[in-house]
Formats: structure tokens, C-alpha cells, sequence
């Protein structure tokens, strides 16, 4: 398709764009024959949605941890330049070490897919002088200015910058004398929700990046602006009108070789491990020996790497360890590495000395358990062999900035690594071949975003998966099962925006949470949220008497025609109870309810529970419903000081255990019908007559709902 125009599908937009050698070089030379299809149907959709939204409009790319976000935005540069972009300007990671790894990528792959097509800048690299950059810059807003000019001499400058308000500040200072204004220009803010946003901005003010980043945007009036993540909530929190708000999502797919939180932890979750109290309580104590869980680890993983070894075709393996922020754990458990590799190596090289039986045994303990998820993994007798070459060749590294600078990983297939950091190797850090995890820190902030920045298991891992080991604390563990399925509610959420159903712009923010978690830090939400928790708790209308009320007949009528079906069977306090689907409770709620009553974000998180636990389970005829007393008269209630009714009947001398314990634990939900007349306090008027729902989540589940509160 080299040189011709592609028409995109009619939701992609109303842009045309070409599909040329730079993009076609890109996908030949850098991509994957299995993955090109999806690698180009995403990098057309990202752009076309870029132009299709017009200058100075932001994207918003949603990736998965370790999906290949990379490999997206280098199709999309890529595709950039056949379709006359001059300027991208990279925004690529918080510290040197990423912003090398970001740039020693691009310049490989954009290279690969047209060698002469780019000019690239890096103004943190000292051997590029502000000035130079300048003039180079010049030069390319020159050439493409002038149509008279070959195409073999436009070539496009790729700006590679760290994301730091002071390097922002200079290069936004350089286009003062260099006008790119008619000229396509696109900005890639990869991380986006990371030091991009306003963390001043309940105090009226704008935090130094993020105002260095609107400086630059305003002094490029032609771009398009695109934030890539695979945590999005942060950019989808902030205040509608921000200008880092994104007008238009993507959601990109991982290819068929990705494993992520599904597979990690889903029902079948034999390659994750929860680390004892004894190992945590062992990593406090320093001067004692190692905890046991990392020596089992560490097993695993040389066992792992000498498997490679056998195959006779070097691939790099690593294990990471993530104890937590402080650098002075780091040092312990570097120390407590060095001395079991130290104490393994000897050993085995001492073996025709003095034997070491119960090394063997240990190292065959791990084969075993690795055996069980990975049957094609070689012998045990020649991956044993295979430790001298392993033992030889393996790198422990600590990844921080204890020696001044975070050491940068130059990665060799013939090598194997055992990294320990903390921050430095969360987001956006990649470690190649990763295969064993062991992570005793807790969970602290239990911010979501943070929590899935720390899965660097996740990955095109396929075929090797079963030799893979994650070792969590069992808080962090829950954390990670929980967000799953936020994500999972999230991504559905996004898909739908992406695919016309509803504007990103209009759309009420929802979002599946554990009450115990947040979505991302404080200091960016602008948007009024209010966490809902639906579990363990009876949800109903306490101000029934209300402008859009249903009347009774009508509300009751249709509460029969939704339960029609129900088995009726009779409690000895005069209750009707029975079972009927979700889809019915569904029903049941919006017919019944009034508007007003839905909006509130209690009901709102009650009609999301639903919904998701229809998606789950959609035939079960599990809910059990209760008709309050369905025989006798309207039971009155009097309005409180508040203005609200008190709905429940509570214990009484006859035996009864009242109104609150009228529900089965063991099903998804519960629902109660009460025909209530409402009167006023003191003087008993009546003020109306109402069909009032209560509805309760059994204290087993752990659902939660972050709402958008407001219009």
C-alpha cells in the first residue's frame, strides 16, 4: 500500500490518511509478522482520531502494563510522517535511565523503518547544545515550508525530552525563533498520568510541569497531542475544561501472546504466591538470614535460566525483587543475593570435592514446581548442568540512585539479571525477560494506579509463562485481584466511548473500586467523586415522598410484572420470599424508582452492582426478593426531624428479629418491597402512599463504585 490513501472505517472519523514507505518500512522491518495487522489498524485509528479532532486537541491512549505502548506510538510517528508531520516531541519518562531507554528504542525502530528519514534532538544529552537544537530545528521548519524542497530532504525532527519542567521550559523557549505555526506537529506524552497533570489545582494554581507543558502547547498551535498509559484514571479525573482533559480514547489491544492481570489472577492462579508473615517478619531483621520465600524464588528463577541455557539459544532472563522504597532494604536484600549465589556457586564448583546433596535437592524442589506448570521444560540433570554457565553470567544489580545515579541496564541475551529498586523500576520501567517476581512490600497508599504500575510480570510472556513466579504480600495480592476487574469495568467503559456510543467529554465517571483503594492521587481529581460502598449494607429511598414519585398502584404494578414467575413461599411473620434473575431486579429497580431517587450515587452504585453481576452471571435466578407483610395494612411511617422515614421495623418482644436481618447471605442480593403511607411528625398527616425498595450486597463481596457526583 506504499504511497496510497487509506479510507478509515466510518467511526474512525472523516480524515484521509496515506499510508506510505515510512510506515510500511515500520511495520516490515520493526513489527512482528503476527502482530503488523493490529499494530497498523491501531496506529491509523490513534492518528485518524488526532486529525479528525483538529489542532490543539488531546488523545487519550490506553494501553496494558507492558502491552507494547511503545510499539504504538512508534507506528503512529511513523504514520505521522507520510501524512506531513515536521515536529514530534517525545515526552518520555521522569529519570535518565528511561528517558536512554526511550530514546535508544526510537532511534533504533523509527531508524530501521526510514534511515534517513529523521533528525533527532535530545536536549537532555550534553553533547546537543540548546543552540544547536535550534538551528537544527530551523533547518526542518525550513525545508517543509518550502514546497519546491525534495521530499528526501524533509526530514522530521523527533524531539526526545525528559519530562521535567525546566527542560520543557527551554525547548518551549527555542520556538520564539522558530515558527512552526502551518506546519502538523505531534506531541506523544507517554506516562501521561504521571508529573503531566496539575497537582495544584484545588489551590488555584498550576504545578510547574503542567504549566511548562500548556507554555509549549500554546507555542505549537498546529499539534495534536496524545497521552499514552495503561493507568488512565488520573487524566480521566481531572476538571472536563482542564486542557490536558482528552477530547477523543483509544483503547489499544495487546496481541495474542500477552499475559496481564487475567491470567496472573484469574481462577487459575498457580504462578502467584502469597510471602508468609515469617518471610515479612525476616526481611525486618537484616543481620539474620534471608527470607525463605526468597530463596525459593531465587531457585526458581536459576532453575528457569538454566532451562534456557540447555535450549543452546541465549535469551535473557530476569528476576526482580521490590521490597519496598528505602534503599537501605535494597542493600539487605542485595547483600542477602550476593551471599546465596556466592554460597550456591561455590559449592557447585566444589562438587566433585564434597557433593552437595541438599543444594540438589533444593534446585530439584524447584524444577519440580516449575515442571508442574511448564511439562516442557528440560531435564533436571541438564539444567543442573547448566548452572556453572548460569552462575557465570548472572548480574545483580541494584536499581537506584545510592551510587549517584540509577545504573542503566544494558540488556544481553546471553546474560542473566536479578534487579532489586523500588521506584526506579515501577512505571515504565521494562525488564526483558522477566520471569520470577518477589515483592514484600505492602500495599501503602492502595492507590490503583500505582498498584498496576507495579505488574512489570505482565508482558508477551506465552510461551514461556509457566516458568513465571510471583511472590506478593497477601494485601498487595488482593489489591492486584481487585483491580483487575476495575480495569476490566474501566476498559468496557472506554471501548464503548471509543466506539461513538457516548462522548468522553459527557460521560458520567464511573468506575468499579474496593472501598479500600483509591483511583489515583488526591491532588489531580477535579471531578466531585463519592466511593460508594454496596456491600453490607441496606440501600433504600428514606425520602420517598417525593415531585416524581410514582403513585402506589402504578409503582406497584409494575413491580408484579417484573416478579411475575416468582415461587412465593410464606415466613412465619407474614413475608412473601422468593428468587427471580438479575435481569428482573434490574427491572424491578429502574420501573419503580423515581428519577430523582436513581441519580443518587448510593442507587447508582446499586445499578452499576447490578449490571456487572448481569454481565457475570445472566440467566441465575438468584436474588432473593422479599414482599414486606404483602397482606396487611399500609404500614405507617412517620417523617424525622430530617425529613426522612425510618423503613425498617425492628426487633420485637414477639420473637420477631425485624426488618434488617430479612436477607440470605449466600445470594448476590437481596431486595425487600415495603408498601409504606408516610406522615408527618406529631400530627400523623398523611403525606402520601409509596412503594419503597431496599436492597442489600452480602458482606462477602467486596464491590465498591467510584462515582461522579453532580451535573
Amino acid at each position: 500500500m506504499t504511497g496510497s490513501v487509506l479510507t478509515p472505517e466510518p467511526h474512525l472519523g472523516n480524515s484521509q490518511l496515506v499510508v506510505g514507505d515510512t510506515f510500511t518500512g515500520f511495520l516490515q522491518e520493526v513489527v512482528n509478522e503476527d502482530a503488523r495487522d493490529s499494530i497498523r489498524a491501531s496506529a491509523i485509528s490513534v492518528l485518524d482520531g488526532a486529525l479528525t479532532a483538529g489542532p490543539g486537541s488531546t488523545g487519550l491512549v490506553v494501553g496494558r502494563v507492558q502491552s507494547g505502548k511503545t510499539l504504538s506510538y512508534e507506528g503512529v510517528i511513523a504514520l505521522a510522517r507520510d501524512n506531513g508531520f515536521s515536529l514530534v516531541i517525545v515526552i518520555s519518562g521522569i529519570s535518565n535511565p528511561l528517558l536512554a531507554q526511550g530514546e535508544r528504542r526510537l532511534k533504533g525502530d523509527l531508524g530501521n523503518a526510514d534511515k534517513d528519514g529523521w533528525l533527532f534532538a535530545v536536549p537532555n544529552d550534553k553533547q546537543q547544545s540548546l543552540q544547536q537544537i535550534g538551528q537544527a530545528l530551523q533547518n526542518v521548519q525550513a525545508n517543509w515550508s518550502k514546497s519546491s524542497t525534495p521530499k528526501a530532504y524533509k526530514q522530521t525532527a523527533v524531539v526526545v525530552l525528559l519530562k521535567h519542567h525546566g527542560g520543557i521550559l527551554n525547548l518551549t523557549g527555542l520556538f520564539d525563533g522558530v515558527d512552526f505555526e502551518g506546519q502538523r506537529v505531534l506531541i506523544v506524552d507517554d506516562e501521561a498520568d504521571q508529573a503531566s497533570l496539575n497537582t495544584q489545582a484545588k489551590k488555584g494554581k498550576q504545578s510547574a510541569t503542567y504549566g511548562n507543558l500548556l507554555a509549549l502547547r500554546d507555542a505549537l498551535p498546529g499539534h495534536y497531542y496524545l497521552q499514552y498509559t495503561a493507568t488512565p484514571q488520573a487524566p480521566l479525573l481531572i476538571a472536563i475544561d482542564d486542557a490536558l482533559s482528552p477530547d477523543f480514547v483509544r483503547v489499544l489491544e495487546p496481541g495474542s501472546g500477552y499475559t496481564g492481570g487475567d491470567r496472573y489472577f484469574g481462577s487459575t492462579n498457580s504462578l502467584v504466591k502469597t510471602i508468609s508473615a515469617q518471610d515479612l517478619a525476616a526481611a525486618d531483621h537484616p543481620n539474620g538470614p534471608p527470607p525463605e520465600g526468597l530463596r525459593q524464588a531465587m531457585l526458581e528463577f536459576l532453575i528457569g535460566a538454566g532451562h534456557v541455557v540447555t535450549s543452546g539459544k541465549p535469551k535473557t532472563r530476569s528476576m526482580l525483587v521490590h521490597p519496598s522504597r528505602q534503599k537501605d532494604a535494597h542493600a539487605d536484600f542485595v547483600r542477602w543475593i550476593s551471599g546465596m549465589r556466592k554460597d550456591w556457586q561455590d559449592k557447585y564448583e566444589h562438587q566433585d570435592e564434597v557433593f552437595p546433596v541438599n543444594l540438589q535437592q533444593e534446585f530439584r524442589k524447584a524444577w519440580d514446581g516449575l515442571a508442574a506448570t511448564f511439562p516442557s521444560i528440560a531435564p533436571f540433570d541438564e539444567c543442573w548442568a547448566a548452572l556453572d554457565v548460569v552462575f557465570r553470567n548472572l548480574n545483580i544489580v541494584e536499581v537506584n540512585t545510592r551510587q549517584g545515579q540509577t545504573p542503566v541496564i544494558n540488556w544481553s541475551p546471553t546474560q542473566s539479571y536479578i534487579l532489586v529498586g523500588g521506584q526506579a523500576i515501577d512505571r515504565g520501567f521494562t525488564v526483558e525477560g522477566l520471569t520470577v517476581t518477589y515483592m514484600p512490600r505492602g500495599p501503602g497508599t492502595r492507590t490503583a494506579d500505582t498498584v498496576q504500575q507495579r505488574a512489570r510480570f505482565f508482558g508477551y510472556k506465552a510461551s514461556y509463562l509457566g516458568l513465571c513466579r510471583v511472590y506478593l504480600e497477601s494485601d498487595v495480592r488482593d489489591d492486584f485481584e481487585m483491580y483487575v476487574e476495575h480495569e476490566k469495568d474501566m476498559l468496557a467503559s472506554l471501548h464503548d466511548i471509543e466506539a461513538g456510543n457516548e462522548s468522553l467529554k459527557e460521560w458520567k465517571r464511573q468506575f468499579l473500586l474496593d472501598n479500600r483503594m483509591k483511583a489515583t492521587r488526591a491532588s489531580v481529581i477535579s471531578i466531585p467523586m463519592i466511593h460508594v460502598k454496596a456491600k453490607d449494607r441496606w440501600i433504600s429511598d428514606t425520602k420517598p415522598v417525593r415531585d416524581d414519585a410514582l403513585p402506589l398502584e402504578n409503582a406497584r404494578a409494575h413491580a408484579v410484572e417484573a416478579l411475575e414467575g416468582v415461587e412465593w413461599t410464606a415466613t412465619p411473620y407474614g413475608h412473601r420470599v422468593g428468587y427471580t434473575t438479575l435481569a428482573n431486579a434490574l427491572e424491578l429497580l429502574v420501573q419503580t424508582s423515581p428519577e430523582s431517587w436513581l441519580a443518587e450515587p448510593n442507587v447508582q452504585a446499586v445499578l452499576l452492582n447490578l449490571s456487572k453481576l448481569q454481565d457475570d452471571e445472566p440467566t441465575e435466578a438468584a436474588v432473593r426478593v422479599a414482599w414486606m407483610r404483602p397482606g396487611g395494612e399500609l404500614a405507617q411511617r412517620q417523617v424525622t426531624s430530617d425529613g426522612a422515614i425510618q423503613l425498617f421495623q425492628g426487633r420485637n418482644s414477639s420473637g420477631y428479629y425485624g426488618d434488617r436481618e430479612e436477607f440470605d447471605p449466600s445470594a448476590p442480593l437481596t431486595i425487600q418491597l415495603h408498601v409504606v403511607e408516610v406522615v408527618e411528625r406529631g400530627t400523623k398527616r398523611p403525606l402520601g402512599q409509596h412503594l419503597v425498595t431496599a436492597w442489600r450486597i452480602p458482606e462477602e463481596s467486596r464491590v465498591g463504585w467510584l462515582i461522579e457526583v453532580g451535573t
